[in-house]
């Protein structure tokens, strides 16, 4: 038997790793639907968050860290204008926000006693 010499090694697992690669590689890089039972959103110095988007690409829910490092969760609805708003202030209270289909504000209220 021959002797396998270690360029073709090396070129034979080279190209196993580029076959691999390519068989998992999508170019509409959509997941479909993921399950799991946990996820931890770490703040990569701009805050973590989660965004959610319609079928037009416009933004429907914000859920993350905003200034002060404080966390929100914000609606908009299909022309993109802030609907609703559940947070804290700056004075670190909860507030909660309401606004008309204009982004205009129609409610407010804060958790300070």
């Amino acid at each position: 038997m021959k002797d396998i010499d270690i360029k073709s090694l090396f070129i034979g697992f080279l190209s196993a790793a580029l076959i691999f690669i390519l068989m998992g590689a999508k170019s509409n890089k959509n997941l479909g639907d993921i399950v799991v039972n946990s996820i931890t959103v770490m703040d990569d110095g701009y805050g973590g968050f989660i965004t959610a988007y319609n079928q037009d690409q416009k933004r429907t829910l914000y859920l993350g860290t905003g200034e002060e490092n404080n966390g929100y969760i914000q609606t908009f609805n299909k022309f993109q204008q802030p609907t609703a708003y559940v947070g804290t202030n700056k004075d670190m209270d909860g507030i909660l926000v309401l606004n008309d289909r204009y982004g205009e504000l129609g409610w407010s209220r804060s958790a300070k006693q």
